[in-house]
């Protein structure tokens, strides 16, 4: 089985490969906050550790990032505009999984969206470069926009996630609106960088799934 901190570590480091240093430092210092302190074994020990080295390296970066290149700095011509890479994400056909994607399993659509035609259980990760779309319903880890897409979204028939995410802001079982639990749901990214959850018109009990 995943660790339980895999998809948001998964989110610091694709965040750090897109440049947003300040973001992946962001995410590793909530990890160091929300870690489980209760639990005093050497796995544990060794992944705080990891944490703590990896923020360092991540905020000498960001320092010097920010350093370097001044706020109004011109953007570097030979990178790819925002839209530019969204674009060329929807280009590519999306991945489509028919199968239940069993606890354990990690399925990543890179450079598209992702449709899972089926449930996704507990323990199983999703990530997208662009949309995901389940229909079943989604009680493992997905994360939509896992390399910039602010403007993924995510759908499910019935969201009953450990936790769900658009880009790097992403929201646990426990942050989910108990009325919307187990319902049809989309999940998007607010301008201030957070995610929110709305009800999609869907009859759940015409969807048919086992």
């Amino acid at each position: 089985m995943l660790d339980t901190m895999f998809a948001t570590e998964t989110m610091a480091e694709l965040s750090a490969r897109q440049g947003r240093l300040a973001d992946a430092a962001a995410i590793y210092r909530h990890l160091l906050r929300s870690d489980d302190a209760t639990r005093d074994d050497a796995a544990r020990a060794e992944r705080i550790e990891k944490w703590k080295g990896r923020l360092a390296e991540l905020e000498a970066g960001a320092t010097g990032a920010a350093a370097a290149s001044p706020v109004g700095a011109p953007r570097d011509p030979a990178a790819p505009a925002p839209a530019e890479v969204a674009e060329a994400t929807g280009q590519r056909p999306s991945l489509v999984v028919r199968e239940p994607v069993r606890s354990g399993q990690v399925i990543y659509a890179e450079g598209r969206d992702l449709i899972v035609v089926a449930s996704v259980h507990a323990g199983a990760q999703l990530l997208a470069d662009g949309n995901i779309h389940v229909y079943g319903p989604l009680k493992g880890r997905a994360v939509a926009g896992a390399r910039g897409r602010r403007d993924a979204q995510l759908f499910c028939l019935a969201l009953e996630a450990e936790l769900v995410g658009v880009d790097t802001g992403y929201l646990l079982s426990d942050d989910i609106p108990a009325a919307l639990w187990s319902g049809p749901a989309r999940v998007s990214l607010t301008a201030e960088g957070t995610c929110a959850v709305a009800p999609l018109s869907v009859n759940k009990a015409q969807a048919g799934w086992r």
